[in-house]
């Protein structure tokens, strides 16, 4: 595929009568069914026209989600580059909206989008999309269900996934489960083929290292950049690693500004291992990155990715979350601790407090709710978040590294800044472990306050 260019004169505004075409063209999507002539005409015409030609890439993997495609004219194809090949995940065809969950979210893409026709669209900031659907929260809605009809679609496929990679590893395998591949849905036709390869493979005895590396490869992408002194304003020092273990597992950590002034930090810890763990992980993050993005209140905001996660959840999985929100100018932090307990505050005066639980685990029951508790960080106090690979780490004599000594651990190195905080505990627990095994990821998050500007 041929990358698109980013030059300038590629990309055209639209005028007037451009404008008042494109939106009849997009109110026949979904997205935009219920949306007023005026304001749609108004939102398309904040974009710039872009034109391409078959195999030109529009929207590439790793790169920040800062807009959305509304296609006019044409189809692209989505695609996803794994360490074994390239495997097609969808086409869309016009009228066709394209990235906007990313655009919406902020967060990187996890996948190619290249043109498959001649292809006209519409350019359109996320800045732009955040503006219509605080204006108009249908559009927000509409979104919302396409993510969920999506991450159903995906949940049902990857529990047959699932359940015949279990029978695999039991050696009880039959055959003729491969034939349930033979007419897989729509938007996975092109991975079920791959999948089917991949099970002959795991019967020839070559198919764990692959299953192993992809999730791992699922993982990595959605792990957040790091965020700078600079972009914090000088308020705070954050840092956050995860080293994997063998059998691939669901922890994340996650962190990004919903303003200027408000931090979110969170870290999660889904229970299961391998694809459909690490496929569980991707859509938890995606969910409370939408969420938070534009519900204030962090009680209902998880109670509403709570929800979002058991509609679809046949396969009764569920993860642990620990997710705050830090005023940057105040020290105030509020948080929800989802059955992630595994958390400590360091406090400059050599004091630890550990915050207890305000709620379950999410997804494992619809209309649960969770409350919020708040407290106040002071310059010198550090937010110090894990997983319970640290403390359930074993040496040769199987004894576990425990809470006890992570917490002294933490609290001799709490001088340091968060970027050599985290890799001394997470080396401090493998020099621990020596040549024992490591059965589950280790993934821990540092955040310092500074104080306000």
């Amino acid at each position: 595929m041929k990358p698109l260019t980013q030059r300038h004169e590629e990309a055209l505004p639209l005028g007037p009568h451009e404008a008042v075409d494109a939106a009849r063209i997009m109110a026949r999507h979904a997205y935009f069914a219920d949306f007023p002539e005026d304001a749609l005409v108004a939102l398309v015409a904040e974009g710039e026209v872009i034109t391409a030609l078959p195999g030109t890439r529009l929207i590439c993997r790793g790169d920040r989600g800062t807009f959305a495609l509304l296609v006019l004219e044409g189809a692209a194809v989505v695609t996803i580059d794994t360490p074994y090949e390239h495997v097609e995940l969808a086409r869309h065809e016009a009228p066709a909206v394209i990235g906007e969950i990313a655009a919406f979210t902020g967060v990187v893409r996890t996948a190619h989008v290249d043109a498959l026709t001649p292809l006209r669209a519409v350019r359109l900031s996320s800045q732009a999309l955040d503006a219509a659907g605080r204006a108009h929260p249908g559009l927000l809605s509409a979104v919302m269900r396409q993510f969920g009809r999506r991450f159903e679609t995906f949940n049902r496929a990857f529990g047959f996934y699932a359940n015949a990679l279990n029978a695999l590893e039991r050696r009880d395998f039959d055959l003729h489960l491969l034939d349930e591949l033979q007419n897989p849905l729509p938007e996975l036709v092109d991975f079920s083929h791959s999948f089917r390869r991949l099970a002959q493979a795991i019967m020839t005895r070559a198919a764990e290292r692959r299953e192993m590396a992809n999730a791992a490869a699922i993982q990595r992408a959605m792990l957040p950049p790091p965020l700078s002194a600079a972009a914090l304003g000088g308020r705070a020092d954050i840092c956050a690693a995860m080293r994997p273990a063998k059998d691939v597992g669901g922890d994340f950590y996650d962190y990004f500004l919903i303003d200027q002034r408000r931090l979110v930090v969170s870290l999660g810890d889904v229970a299961g291992k391998g694809t459909p763990a690490a496929l569980f992980m991707s859509a938890t993050q995606t969910a409370l990155r939408m969420v938070l993005r534009n519900e204030p209140d962090l009680a209902r905001a998880l109670a509403a990715v709570n929800d979002l996660l058991c509609a679809t959840n046949s396969e009764d999985m569920f993860v642990t979350v620990f997710c705050g929100v830090l005023d940057l100018d105040t020290g105030a932090f509020a948080y929800c601790s989802c059955g992630h307990t595994d958390c400590m505050i360091l406090r400059a005066d050599g004091t630890i407090d550990r915050p207890a639980a305000t709620g379950m685990a999410l997804a494992i029951m619809e209309g649960a709710k969770t409350r919020a508790a708040t407290t106040r960080l002071a310059p010198g106090d550090r937010l110090f978040l894990f997983s319970d690979g640290l403390t359930d780490a074993i040496d040769p004599g199987e004894a576990v590294f425990g809470e006890a000594r992570l917490e002294a651990a933490a609290a001799a190195a709490r001088q340091l800044p968060a970027g050599a905080f985290i890799p001394t505990l997470l080396d401090a627990v493998a020099a621990y472990s020596g040549t024992a095994p490591q059965f589950d990821d280790m993934t821990a998050l540092a955040l310092t306050y500074a104080g306000g500007a």
